[in-house]
C-alpha cells in the first residue's frame, strides 16, 4: 500500500506538472489528485515538495526517454514513435497535458525540476544521436538533427496545447521524416 501511495503521488505530480507546470503545482493539488491522506507526503517525500519534484521529473524522464532507449528501430522510427506518442496524449487530454521534461525545464531557477529535465532530454539526445551515427550518419550532423528533432517536437506540443489540434505536431512529424529520410539516404 505505501509503494502504492507513493507512486499514486509521483503519477499525480507528472501529470499535474504536465498540465499546470511545476510552480502551479502544489502538494495539496497532488494530495488531492491522487487520493493520499495528508500524512503521507513527508513520510514518502521526507525532503518536502522539492524531493517529490525531483523525483516525479526523473520518473518522467525516464519514461520519455525509453522510447529512446535499447529500441532495434532507426532513427527515423524513433522521432515518429515520439511525435505519435504525444499526439496521442495531446487528444486524450483534451489538449490539457503538455511534455512534463518542458514542463520542469521552464520553472525557472527550480534546480529539483530543471537538472533532472536536462538529464533527460540529454539522455534522448544522446540515444538519438546514437541511433543517427549508427545509421551512418556522421556525428555532427547526428548531433544536430538530434537536437532539431527533439526541439521540434517540443515546440509542436506547445502550438498543439494552444490551438487545441494536433495537426501542428503532425505536419512537424511528417516534416521530420522527410528530413531524416533524406539524411540517411
Amino acid at each position: 500500500m505505501a509503494t502504492g501511495t507513493r507512486e499514486a503521488m509521483l503519477g499525480s505530480a507528472i501529470r499535474l506538472f504536465r498540465e499546470r507546470g511545476v510552480g502551479d503545482t502544489s502538494f495539496a493539488d497532488v494530495l488531492e489528485a491522487s487520493g493520499a491522506p495528508r500524512g503521507s507526503v513527508y513520510h514518502h517525500f521526507p525532503g518536502g515538495k522539492k524531493q517529490l519534484v525531483s523525483e516525479a521529473i526523473e520518473s518522467a524522464g525516464a519514461y520519455v526517454a525509453a522510447n529512446f532507449e535499447n529500441s532495434e528501430d532507426g532513427p527515423s522510427e524513433m522521432v515518429d514513435r515520439f511525435a505519435r506518442f504525444y499526439m496521442r496524449e495531446l487528444e486524450r487530454t483534451g489538449f490539457r497535458e503538455g511534455c512534463p521534461l518542458m514542463a520542469a525545464a521552464v520553472a525557472g531557477a527550480k534546480e529539483e525540476a530543471s537538472v533532472p529535465a536536462a538529464r533527460a532530454f540529454s539522455q534522448i539526445q544522446d540515444s538519438l544521436t546514437g541511433s543517427l551515427e549508427q545509421a551512418g550518419i556522421d556525428a555532427d550532423r547526428a548531433r544536430s538533427l538530434a537536437t532539431l528533432a527533439i526541439s521540434a517536437i517540443e515546440g509542436a506540443i506547445v502550438l498543439s496545447r494552444t490551438e487545441k489540434s494536433v495537426e501542428p505536431l503532425d505536419r512537424t512529424r511528417r516534416e521530420l521524416a522527410r528530413l531524416y529520410a533524406e539524411a540517411l539516404d
